[in-house]
């Protein structure tokens, strides 16, 4: 368990930290913010709509979160389509130039969540950049659960909440990736994802919001029981 970064150290502590070590370990000029709740029980309800920031108590790079056990925020869009009776994920095979989870799976839409942006603005900008979608063709839009998860990454625990959407792909649109840290765009049957996870190509917290696909549509597959218990794993109410 993580111990409450907030007793362990201070505010200034941290912007110390990052003032002194940024140029030294290559940090990003990603920002996110932190707010005034222990890091095993983060923020999770937000605006989808107004600036990230607002409540924040300062800035911090993306890359020191992990390292103080704060919270790190993300938004994560599922982009499904239906062929007859089949309903396939579509999924971008990340860049091998990545430095985590190279060549891996993952959702078609999803990025960190930076200050200043709001959660959908936020969406709108990962959805052009990774799958070049605009605004425009995002009318199919729908808002999943918020999820709050834990998982070890090189021996550090990674504590992270994701902001679920999923979108229905319709026959117009056409993924491309503009920042090049896509490869290509797979699509997969929603049965057959299993064989992704027994190969552990696909990174981990994206199984995440295809759970929560699931859980929204009530697939058949799933017992009224197991519904129960992914709902409780995922801590969705």
């Amino acid at each position: 368990m993580l111990a409450s970064s907030y007793e362990k150290i201070s505010y200034l502590d941290l912007l110390e930290f990052q003032k002194k070590n940024a140029s030294k370990l290559h940090v990003s000029h990603e920002y996110c913010p932190v707010f005034n709740h222990s890091s095993l029980h983060p923020k999770l309800k937000f605006s989808d709509t107004k600036r990230f920031c607002e409540g924040q108590i300062f800035e911090i790079s993306r890359k020191y979160l992990s390292l103080f056990g704060l919270p790190a925020y993300g938004v994560h869009c599922n982009v499904w389509s239906k062929v007859g009776n089949t309903t396939l994920i579509h999924f971008g095979q990340r860049s091998k130039k990545l430095k985590s989870f190279p060549k891996h799976l993952d959702n078609a839409i999803a990025g960190g969540q930076p200050v200043k942006l709001s959660i959908l603005d936020n969406l709108k900008k990962e959805a052009f950049e990774e799958a070049g979608l605009k605004s425009e063709k995002l009318n199919l839009l729908k808002k999943g659960n918020t999820v709050r998860y834990n998982h070890n990454n090189k021996d550090r625990l990674i504590s992270g909440i994701i902001f679920n959407y999923h979108l229905q792909k319709d026959g117009e649109m056409n993924l491309k990736n503009i920042d090049g840290e896509v490869e290509q765009f797979i699509s997969l049957p929603i049965f057959d994802i299993y064989q992704i996870l027994e190969k552990k190509i696909l990174k981990p917290n994206c199984i995440i919001p295809i759970l929560d696909f699931l859980i929204l549509n009530n697939y058949e597959f799933l017992t009224k029981g197991t519904i129960v218990e992914l709902k409780k794993e995922l801590r969705i109410l």
